[in-house]
């Protein structure tokens, strides 16, 4: 049946993972819905303990911190909002999943192949970590925006 539509696209799933001999495999970055300084982007490649200083900065100037984790570093990502919460009694945590669509590049590797482009989903979760009462949790805060 599949030979009757010579015009029809490649099954995607071929591809997942596994592009064929005659491609190279290009993993695109992935996009960031949300910026500014209280937002945290989560890999697995980063130490867990180089976020943690960067949120332990962070909630001296900031109510609430956002981390996006994607994937493998979902895990990664939670571990870092409960220490969070941990560490600072008065945080606590708000969580969304959803799926982000990932694009992939499919370079030509002999000539006789053409550049392709593969796409697919993967789940991602956004933790919001807020101070549930600010004036207990940073008293400098109060005072600097009281003088």
């Amino acid at each position: 049946m599949s030979e009757s539509r010579p015009n029809a696209e490649p099954n995607p799933s071929k591809h997942n993972r596994r592009p064929s001999k005659d491609h190279v495999l290009r993993k695109r970055q992935p996009n960031k819905p949300e910026r500014g300084d209280n937002v945290l982007y989560i890999s697995t490649k980063t130490d867990i303990k180089a976020h943690m200083a960067k949120c332990n900065k962070l909630i001296s100037n900031e109510n609430e911190i956002i981390i996006y984790c994607l994937g493998a570093a979902i895990q990664r990502g939670i571990l870092l909002a409960l220490r969070i919460c941990e560490e600072h009694v008065t945080y606590k945590i708000d969580t969304n999943t959803f799926s982000t669509e990932l694009t992939d590049d499919l370079e030509p590797a002999t000539d006789n192949a053409d550049y392709e482009i593969q796409k697919r989903f993967n789940s991602a979760l956004r933790i919001r970590v807020f101070c549930s009462n600010p004036s207990e949790d940073n008293p400098a805060k109060e005072s600097n925006s009281n003088g």
